[in-house]
């Protein structure tokens, strides 16, 4: 069994503002503490279940974040921001599960922890064939693409919700925390929630090896649009090949399958999107 994890930080157990999760704030150093606690709790589960190779996707605003030394060692890490894929760099078709987490929910959605999409404030949202998608959604339909059935989503209980609107009642979803307002949360200990993660990874990797895990169907051809929150935002993406100015405050790609559009939307965002230490991520 081949498990991908893409490893976001705002759905982190016990993070509940900005200054947790961006580098050079005084809260960043213990946020990736946590970022690893959780991580390394997906890794033993999965392990746990029968997984065989295990690779994290660092996938947090410059994708630095997860340090190879904190990390464990059953596991592979891809670090480093300059990914074709983002997110999503190093699923392929031969991965048997994605485990998603950290999460967060989409941008607008009230009491969400850290809800954003992509960006804090730059981005209103994303638009799959006229779907509005968060992170979530826009990458497990990468997942779906590749025939990789997402088998565990952790985050909020938001993130939770979000996950089983876009996915059904198929991936198995850990809530660490619950969402009070954007910048507020009320957390369990992180040796509760971690204990959930390493249950709902074994879970996974389990349901996986059963064929018990389904993807639902991805519209093709695809056009994902991105909604800006200013007129010279949307301009500057559409500086980037392939990208059509659609709209005074949107831009938009357009590809045969998902994988063509999913990678051309990476371009579109670092376009138009602001510097790392300006957004989520």
């Amino acid at each position: 069994m081949r498990v991908f994890i893409s490893a976001d930080m705002e759905g982190v157990s016990g993070i509940a503002g900005a200054p947790d999760v961006v580098r050079g704030e005084p809260e960043y150093e213990r946020g990736t503490e946590l970022l690893h606690g959780d991580v390394n709790a997906a890794i033993e589960g999965a392990c746990a279940g029968g997984a065989a190779e295990v690779l994290v996707n660092d996938s947090h605003s410059s994708m630095r974040n997860l340090d190879r030394t904190d990390l464990d060692d059953r596991a592979t890490l891809i670090r480093g921001g300059t990914k074709p894929r983002s997110m999503m760099q190093g699923l392929d078709s031969d991965h048997d599960v994605a485990f998603f987490v950290g999460y967060h929910a989409m941008a607008g959605t009230a009491g969400a922890v850290l809800n954003h999409t992509f960006f804090g404030s730059k981005l209103l949202r994303l638009r799959v064939n006229g779907a509005e998608a968060g992170e979530l959604g826009w990458n497990a339909r990468l997942a779906a693409a590749e025939g990789v059935p997402v088998g565990l989503v952790t985050g909020d209980d938001y993130t939770a919700a979000e996950a089983r609107d876009e996915l059904g009642e198929t991936p198995e979803t850990v809530a660490v925390k619950t969402g009070i307002d954007r910048f507020t949360a009320e957390c369990p200990p992180p040796t509760e929630s971690q204990a959930a993660i390493r249950d709902g990874a074994e879970r996974a990797v389990e349901r996986a090896a059963a064929g018990d895990l389904e993807s639902p169907p991805v519209e093709t051809p695809t056009r994902i649009a991105a909604d800006w929150a200013t007129t010279n935002l949307a301009a500057r993406a559409a500086c980037a090949p392939g990208v059509e100015r659609a709209g005074d405050r949107t831009s938009a790609v357009a590809g045969d399958d998902y994988p063509e559009a999913f990678e051309a939307t990476v371009g579109m965002l670092r376009a138009g999107g602001p510097g790392e230490n300006e957004f989520y991520g």
